[in-house]
């Protein structure tokens, strides 16, 4: 789990992850698919804007199924729930909402440019799958989509490349609310009369510089020295009444985020284990949180890696022999549910709300369905589409033949 790939200098800017990696699978995909372009004699320049109406599609597409399936648990709750929807930095895609609405964008689009919908779907699905490779790299970076554990009552493991994920991690939270791990007594928050429901102390507060966690109450305290000075000196009422502002936000901000911190303070009344006689201190508690990861788990991202990179070369190898247009596309939406389905029972991170199944599960059965109509629908047709004309590249102007 490595959800920060790095930070950028001088602006102090995290580049997380799963955005790096879908980034790179992005223009991989959409480079590979241009020149597929032309091998095939199509229109490099139609590809590359369908991938960037594809990104805006998807990446909406995929937020909005998130949002619409985690609204009530993940949303409805929240102070701003329309903010909270619309703030990606969390992470929070689902894979099907972006491919639907992508295909959506892509058809769309095609069908404007009045160019063969069936000839350029062929050319985009292989390095559709290609990028979905990488997407899930960023999973097992950003930690999500874990799989079920693969450890036997023994404590043995079931699988020798079972691999765990750190103090804090989704999969180790799950795995303690469903009470299949256990963590020490100084990480779970309990407050009498202020917790409803105990939970662990979140692993960002614990890593937190010192000087970013304190740093708001010496604001506040330093606000406060400026207003007595102010008023000793006769300063005029507008600045006053300005500071006083700034410092009854600051007081707010500091009132919203007093649980967090009194979740620490809670922790740190615990006596230290190294010395009983004096409290817990923060570096204690985070090496404590160095030797309490989850148990060990399937690496369904990496099965789903595998998958997604096996599904791309078989595309291309179908799309370098096929005869038949849109063969490519039918044959990616009639495998990629059937494995998908498959991956889903191996990952644990989705509920079965579904009429038993997954919602990727049951948009799984929707799409196998849509490609099976869709395949017999491509078998019906000629085994070229009408439109799919050989692209020719316009003259150059003169200048440009000149010094070309």
């Amino acid at each position: 789990m490595y959800p920060e790939l790095f930070t950028i200098p001088f602006v102090d800017m995290p580049v997380k992850s799963y955005g790096a990696m879908l980034t790179l699978g992005f223009l991989t995909g959409v480079w590979l698919c241009m020149r597929r372009a032309e091998h095939v004699k199509a229109d490099p320049d139609i590809i590359l804007n369908v991938g960037f109406v594809s990104l805006l599609c998807g990446v909406g597409g995929g937020r909005l199924f998130f949002v619409l399936h985690y609204w009530e648990t993940s949303f409805a709750n929240q102070p701003n729930p329309i903010m909270a929807a619309l703030n990606m930095t969390s992470g929070g895609l689902e894979y099907y909402g972006g491919l639907i609405c992508a295909a959506i964008g892509t058809v769309t689009y095609l069908a404007m440019k009045r160019v063969s919908v069936r000839m350029y779907l062929d050319i985009l699905f292989p390095g559709a799958a290609w990028g979905l490779a990488f997407g899930r790299i960023g999973c097992l970076l950003n930690g999500c989509c874990w799989g079920g554990m693969c450890v036997a009552p023994n404590g043995a493991a079931t699988v020798p490349w079972g691999i765990t994920f750190p103090y804090g991690s989704p999969a180790e939270i799950r795995q303690w609310e469903n009470r299949q791990t256990t963590v020490p007594a100084e990480l779970i928050v309990s407050i009498p009369g202020r917790v409803s429901q105990p939970y662990l102390l979140p692993r960002p507060l614990i890593e937190m510089p010192p000087e970013e966690r304190d740093g708001l109450a010496a604001e506040i305290r330093q606000l406060e020295r400026e207003i007595e000075e102010a008023k000793a000196l006769g300063v005029a009422a507008e600045k006053i009444a300005e500071l006083e502002k700034e410092q009854k936000g600051l007081a707010e901000k500091w009132k919203r985020e007093s649980q967090m911190y009194g979740a620490l303070n809670y922790a740190q009344k615990f006596p230290s284990r190294i010395d009983p006689s004096r409290p817990i201190t923060v570096s204690e508690l985070e090496d404590l949180t160095h030797h309490h990861r989850s148990e060990l788990v399937h690496p369904a991202q990496i099965y789903a890696v595998i998958n997604a990179f096996l599904l791309s070369w078989l595309l291309l190898e179908i799309a370098n022999h096929r005869k038949r247009h849109g063969v490519v596309f039918g044959t990616m939406i009639l495998i990629y549910p059937i494995t998908r389905i498959i991956l889903e029972y191996v990952r644990v991170d989705n509920p079965h709300d579904s009429a038993g199944l997954t919602i990727s599960q049951a948009v799984s059965v929707g799409m196998f369905l849509f490609g099976v109509a869709y395949m017999i629908y491509i078998y019906k047709s000629p085994l070229r589409s009408p439109k799919a004309v050989p692209f020719v590249p316009p003259p150059l102007e003169d200048d440009d033949a000149e010094s070309a």
